[in-house]
């Protein structure tokens, strides 16, 4: 089936086709927001740099521990849900989740907003955003 087949199957079969890609929006919709709202590296300096972040790198210690963002701690995502007490749930600071791409964070951010953090970021693009920025790392 050529593209253009595909296409015009699709607007023939418009009552079908409706439901499914509003599904298809709404469920990557809703995996964006998965675990706390996704910021840019330039939003994380910006609110790193007025003191209104903690820092969680969820990456594995070695990983850590070969280059990180300045402040930042290390949760590892396997200690996460058992070490996550040590994070501070206060409304003045946001907890700011990093990993390796992105991908990982909303799951930790998930865990948190079910023990009752309100504010939790996800670094969107994780430590690979960070080092494609050139950003420095400690």
């Amino acid at each position: 089936m050529s593209m253009v087949e595909f296409f015009l199957f699709m607007f023939e079969q418009w009552y079908l086709s409706l439901p499914l890609l509003i599904f298809i929006s709404l469920f990557f919709a809703s995996l964006s927001k998965k675990g706390g709202k996704k910021i840019s590296t330039h939003e994380l300096v910006n609110i790193n740099n007025k003191g209104l972040a903690k820092l969680v790198d969820i990456r594995k210690s070695d990983e850590f521990n070969a280059g990180h963002i300045a402040g930042s701690i290390n949760i590892p995502f396997s200690d996460f849900e058992r070490r996550q007490h040590e994070l501070p749930n206060r409304e003045d600071i946001s907890i700011v989740l990093i990993c390796e791409t992105g991908s990982q964070s909303g799951n930790a951010g998930e865990i948190l907003q079910k023990s009752g953090f309100k504010d939790t970021l996800i670094l969107s693009g994780g430590m690979s955003e960070w080092r494609l920025n050139n950003l420095p790392l400690i």
